[in-house]
């Protein structure tokens, strides 16, 4: 089998696969609140009215866990199985597992206080909490992306200085020509995990830094990391991270809207579904996952419309950066080689699944603008 083919087979796997965990997520919840199983956790966990932080806080930690259980045998397959089939996997089972556990025991803190702020808010502002929350969704992204470079990542990876200190001044020199200052050039143990290649800008103003996996430095040239780098800049010139934060603020109006109109009037018309007739209930919690999961299965589309015409303009703006439009191909190329991504997926495949535009179509505006370029200089 050709790496091509590899490619395309490795990339319909994982997204039918996606498809199939969005499919089970929603009738999976949509089974555990009509089936009576909802009720039957609630009268375990809670008491009809005035639990405490407590009580509160364990039930959150419950329900999260035993999503997270339910979802892993499907994670483990994806995750796990088909990285190891297509040999792009580098961890142990246990390895494996033990990244999951320490996602979990991350998250968990991180959610029990999120909806516990939201259910503050519900019982503060009845009527208008939705509102409230998505205001809030701002300035809690920002100080997200702030701290996940600080405190969340070095967790899961090694973060170190470039070795390279050539290529570290280089890559400076060109984030400087884009206007874009870094506080360091950074280098991170990705082989440990996957053979796949990444590089990216990790947090925001002060802490914004490059970081490359070593899976990059090993396979790519110097003008084709630039490229990449080159790309990644032009997310932090055009305020894409802000723009991305936007989108999140109106994802969260549009879902926190829609779980007070909807899930607020199922919660009352059907109070035996969960025990209760208050949406500001912690009770309600599995009529308003199941509401927001709809929601947010619906906005992704557009979401992800609004992420590949980011990632066109910063596919344009690499490319008169570097002034090198075949090293940007080249590095399309090396993406879908090593990273096993089909090159021209289905248009019904992007427009439900993909961030990013088809590699076919990337690496087809590098070649022209290089045509392009060869042209202007008289070089034909």
């Amino acid at each position: 089998m050709s790496n091509a083919d590899r490619a395309r087979e490795y990339s319909r796997t994982k997204d039918r696969l996606s498809l199939l965990s969005t499919a089970i997520s929603l009738l999976g919840g949509g089974a555990f609140v009509f089936s009576g199983l909802a009720r039957r956790l609630n009268d375990r966990l809670l008491p009809p009215t005035g639990a405490s932080v407590v009580q509160r806080g364990k039930y959150i930690a419950t329900v999260g866990a035993l999503s997270t259980v339910i979802s892993l045998p499907l994670r483990y397959y994806s995750g796990y199985v088909i990285e190891k089939r297509y040999e792009l996997s580098k961890q142990t089972t246990a390895d494996w597992l033990a990244d999951q556990a320490k996602m979990t025991a991350l998250s968990m803190p991180l959610e029990v206080g999120l909806l516990e702020g939201l259910y503050a808010a519900i019982r503060r502002w009845p009527q208008s909490w939705w509102l409230v929350v998505s205001g809030a969704t701002i300035p809690l992204t920002a100080a997200l992306s702030q701290l996940f470079p600080v405190l969340i990542a070095p967790r899961f990876n090694r973060y170190e200085p470039l070795a390279d200190e050539e290529l570290a001044e280089r890559l400076r020199d060109l984030t400087d020509r884009a206007g874009v200052p870094v506080a360091d050039v950074m280098q991170m143990d990705m082989s440990r995990r996957t053979s796949k290649a990444n590089a990216f800008f990790a947090g925001l103003g002060p802490t914004r830094r490059i970081v490359l996996a070593d899976t990059m430095l090993d396979t790519f040239t110097p003008e084709e990391i630039e490229g990449v780098v080159a790309h990644e800049a032009a997310h932090q010139i055009h305020r894409d991270i802000w723009r991305l934060i936007g989108m999140a603020a109106l994802t969260t109006l549009a879902t926190a809207a829609s779980v007070h109109a909807v899930a607020g009037r199922l919660v009352r018309a059907m109070p035996s579904l969960t025990g209760t007739s208050d949406l500001a209930n912690p009770r309600s919690l599995p009529v308003l996952g199941i509401v927001a999961s709809v929601v947010g299965v619906l906005l992704s589309p557009w979401q992800l419309a609004q992420s590949r015409r980011m990632e066109r303009r910063a596919d344009r703006f690499a490319i008169r950066l570097t002034g090198n439009p075949r090293a940007y191909a080249g590095a399309m190329r090396k993406l879908s080689e090593q990273n096993l991504a089909d090159p021209n997926p289905s248009r019904a495949v992007t427009f439900l699944l993909h961030s990013h535009p088809p590699l076919s179509e990337r690496i087809a505006a590098a070649e022209a603008a290089e045509f392009n370029l060869v042209e202007g200089l008289g070089l034909r």
